[in-house]
């Protein structure tokens, strides 16, 4: 156990993502670019990318609900639920710790939909009333 506390002390308090020799060229040729190399502003983002997709989908309905898995649509609607509580209890509270609330609940709720757009359509299946799609 001491190994990997060992391992892992080096990584304690690293706000930087990218600390080789190419990614600080990069960051001080542009330093309007320099936040991405900041964690804290990192994760959001990468998190919003989680959101993003879904959301797209809806919106435009490419996908339609017979596509939805709801495995892992409950997946990412209970991680969102979950990290939406716990990035409210982060202190002190800031910009940063807002919008990782805001996308995990934005998870939450795109994958919540998500699964009653696919609850309704198996219901419709099951009822007789949608005809249920071919099968690829």
């Amino acid at each position: 156990m001491n190994f990997f506390k060992r391992f892992l002390d080096k990584y304690t308090g690293n706000q930087t993502v990218f600390s080789n020799k190419y990614a600080t060229q990069f960051f001080t040729a542009f330093p309007r670019l320099a936040f991405l190399n900041n964690v804290t502003n990192l994760a959001p983002m990468m998190k919003w990318s989680l959101s993003v997709v879904p959301i797209t989908q809806i919106v435009s309905g490419t996908k339609p609900p017979q596509s939805i898995d709801v495995y892992q649509a409950s997946s990412l609607c209970a991680t969102g639920s979950i990290w939406t509580y716990y990035a409210t209890l982060i202190q002190p509270q800031n910009t940063g710790t807002r919008m990782l609330a805001m996308c995990n609940a934005a998870m939450a709720a795109c994958h919540g939909y998500n699964i009653y757009r696919r609850v309704q359509y198996d219901k419709g299946v099951a009822s007789g009333e949608i005809a249920a799609a071919p099968a690829k």
